[in-house]
């Protein structure tokens, strides 16, 4: 380890970086409504303090959202942070600071808005909302920001720090604006922090929410036969996806990954007992693994519908809820990779091996640029959207090294 790399490790403080969070979670920004105003301004006044260039960037007042219309575009600021360098590559450093809503507030040991913190086994726990999901990965990279500025770490190239709103409503007014409107400018590098338990994911699925609308023939239900039961038909759609599809997408596999998936998450249809009815939707769920496409993969529950219309014909429509993009695929060889599995080890005596990451994050935005991405971030995964979410304080510590020595191995410095 160089001399600059302890300098910028001294700075890190624990109490620091454990009362930062606590100031986080102790601001409601639960989607709905999304409101990210008050998480935002804690996270903008922490950086201003340290001289740090940063903005709030709210997404125009007319850019509809991704699952709804009825969220104020003007409560859901992000948090732009730059700490510029020499002419070398742009580095984003992005996790979102929304969250899912608190559903029982008494499923929970404490107060889900308070930030408290609790020993268990040994370990300081800090338990809230977002602790994991994900506000911990925020703290995590806006103190690594600071230490790199208190350390007077001049970076070969440009480090943007990315506390964004609107991730769990899909993004659309958060990150794919950002991306879209130029905010970022053109990165290099990616790292999306999400709850890995500090281990660097290299791969994610993406995936779609779709619907298939059969359509057939109403009659009343003492004579069937006279009409087309579209709830029938969608039940054999249902049974050959069952039975068919899904031992193929579980032999489609990824090193890093769960296989290919395909959820029937809802069904609805019919309108009375004595109806024969007309209509029946489908919902599902589809994860494609890399080397699948989104289209790809509902083309094949397509050709599965077309042999039951050639055998009883009935008529049915796609439509298209959600599509998340394309998979993320970073190479284990990547420097970025490398430089952060090295990093760990350095810094924790432990072996470090690539992972993938089994929810869905951000980086499904950055993965078209065909750029390295890597999701990483402080908290077990498992405890993400459930009652008692935490993480530990010597995670998240740890986490603000990781990301500080990375820009500094990955970007360079003026120094080296």
């Amino acid at each position: 380890m160089t001399e600059l790399e302890k300098r910028v490790l001294s700075y890190v403080d624990e109490k620091e970086v454990t009362e930062f969070l606590q100031d986080m979670i102790r601001c409601n920004s639960c989607y709905p409504p999304g409101d990210t105003r008050s998480v935002a301004e804690v996270c903008r006044a922490k950086l201003e303090a340290e001289g740090i260039s940063v903005e709030l960037a709210y997404p125009p007042a007319d850019l509809p959202g991704e699952l709804d219309d009825h969220v104020d575009n003007a409560r859901i600021p992000s948090v732009l942070a730059v700490l510029p360098g020499g002419p070398g590559k742009r580095m984003v450093w992005n996790a979102h600071i929304d969250t899912v809503p608190v559903e029982d507030v008494h499923n929970w040991r404490h107060d889900p808005f308070s930030g408290e913190i609790e020993t268990d086994g040994g370990v300081d726990y800090v338990y809230g909302r977002g602790t994991g999901d994900d506000k911990g990965s925020v703290a995590s990279q806006v103190m690594a920001m600071i230490v790199l500025k208190r350390a007077g770490v001049k970076l070969k190239g440009t480090l943007l720090v990315n506390p964004v709103a609107d991730e769990e409503g899909h993004g659309k007014r958060g990150t794919a604006w950002l991306l879209e409107s130029g905010r970022y400018g053109r990165p290099d590098i990616v790292i999306v922090g999400e709850q890995t338990n500090d281990e660097v994911a290299i791969a994610e699925r993406a995936y779609t929410f779709s619907r298939i609308i059969v359509k057939g023939k109403a009659c009343h239900g003492a004579m069937p036969w006279n009409g087309n039961n579209a709830i029938v038909k969608a039940a054999r759609i249902v049974n050959l996806i069952n039975t068919e599809l899904e031992p193929k997408l579980e032999a489609r596999t990824h090193p890093y990954l769960p296989h290919s998936t395909v959820n029937i998450s809802k069904i609805h249809g019919g309108v009375k007992e004595n109806v024969v009815p007309e209509l029946a939707e489908i919902t599902f769920d589809r994860r494609v693994i890399p080397g699948e496409t989104l289209m790809g993969a509902v083309a094949e529950i397509e050709e599965l519908i077309k042999r039951l219309q050639a055998e009883d014909p009935f008529d049915y429509e796609f439509k298209f809820d959600y599509m998340s993009g394309v998979p993320t695929n970073t190479s284990p060889d990547d420097p970025l990779v490398v430089s952060m599995l090295s990093t760990i080890e350095d810094l924790t005596g432990r072996p470090a091996k690539p992972t993938g990451y089994k929810q869905g994050s951000d980086a499904r935005y950055f993965a078209p640029l065909g750029i390295p991405i890597a999701i990483y971030g402080p908290s077990d995964p498992a405890v993400g959207h459930s009652p008692n979410e935490r993480v530990s304080v010597e995670q998240l510590v740890e986490a603000v090294r990781v990301y500080a020595l990375t820009a500094i191995r990955v970007l360079g410095t003026e120094e080296d």
